[in-house]
């Protein structure tokens, strides 16, 4: 049985609270007019009017409007510190460009209430499950393009910061320091943005002599679960068999702070004893961790440029399809020094 499309669904789609919502689809007072557009337009979109109704708001179904999907997990989600960026900057660019959006995280039985007359086409936001690219793709023949995922069961743009580029500086610079012992922390199968990062990491190590081997270089945690926990229990067993590393270098910046935050619990002094980096410029503001030496990513832009690809593709449906990376420069910050003699 299909599900009623509720004032609930609508604030999820449009981005505005529930009550925002109830008072545009009521009629009620101190809603801006671009506002009060923007959830009538999302409303439609959905099916919530009745065909009377729907007469009344013909003016705004004749601008194209773009599907953004996003994955509502504990890691990606628009809540979140890294991904909520990228989100702002792909609505931010749209609403420049006077294009409608309709955005469904983590509610995939909302994707067949989607008119699909004036759709332009679809952005994708993190990683997307199989299924549901089948079920977009099936449903709508439009260009899609896909940030920091790839799917091969349909064609897409993509999106993607250089993380293998990005992670071989950062790990050469802390090299460049003097640490030889050096460990990357992270989950490899997390998402394709954690396999290229420690590829980058291995490659910089490979190139300076260091690389030892998998086991001697990784810790790779299960991201989904306590990391702190994990960390914890892989460093352990690592002194105990085989000495101390004088360096991590980190898959990103939240896991460089939970790493930080347990090496402090430790008894270590960063960077005095141990070098702690990470990656995509984010401070999560911890009291006694020093400021983390990171790559920069600036999600505005990624999200930004997702959309002009979109735009782009179609005007050129036919060209190839595009694997697009975004540079980042190193920040070298308090938490890494050079490695004791």
């Amino acid at each position: 049985m299909a599900k009623k499309i509720t004032v609930q669904m609508i604030a999820d789609a449009a981005g505005y609270s529930k009550y925002v919502v109830s008072k545009t689809l009521n009629n009620k007072p101190g809603v801006k007019e671009s506002t009060r557009d923007k959830i009538l337009f999302v409303a439609e979109q959905l099916g919530y009017f009745n065909n009377d109704q729907q007469k009344k708001n013909e003016h705004m179904t004749d601008a194209g409007f773009v599907l953004v999907i996003m994955p509502d997990q504990r890691y990606q989600n628009i809540e979140s510190v890294y991904w909520g960026k990228i989100f702002d900057g792909i609505m931010s660019t749209l609403e420049k460009m006077n294009y409608g959006s309709v955005v469904i995280s983590g509610k995939d039985y909302l994707i067949d209430k989607v008119k699909g007359e004036s759709l332009l086409g679809v952005i994708t936001v993190g990683h997307i499950d199989t299924d549901m690219l089948l079920n977009l793709s099936n449903l709508y023949s439009v260009p899609f393009v896909m940030v920091d995922h790839e799917d091969e069961v349909i064609k897409a743009d993509r999106i993607f910061m250089d993380n293998y580029r990005g992670m071989y500086k950062l790990t050469t610079h802390i090299l460049m320091l003097g640490h030889e012992q050096v460990c990357f922390v992270g989950d490899r199968a997390f998402s394709p943005s954690f396999k290229e990062r420690w590829m980058g990491f291995r490659e910089a190590l490979t190139v300076q002599g260091c690389y030892r081997s998998e086991e001697e270089c990784l810790f790779n945690l299960n991201y989904s679960r306590d990391m702190e926990w994990q960390f914890r229990e892989c460093l352990e067993e690592y002194e105990r068999e085989c000495g101390k590393f004088t360096a991590f270098v980190c898959a990103n910046d939240e896991i460089a702070t939970k790493v930080s935050k347990v090496l402090l619990e430790k008894g270590y002094d960063i960077p005095s004893d141990v070098s702690v980096a990470g990656f995509d410029n984010i401070d999560f503001k911890v009291k006694n961790i020093p400021p983390i030496t990171t790559v920069q990513v600036i999600q505005e832009a990624i999200g930004q440029r997702a959309v002009n690809e979109l735009i782009w593709r179609l005007d050129n449906y036919q060209a190839p399809n595009e694997r697009i990376q975004i540079s980042g420069d190193i920040i070298v910050k308090k938490s890494t020094a050079k490695a004791r003699k």
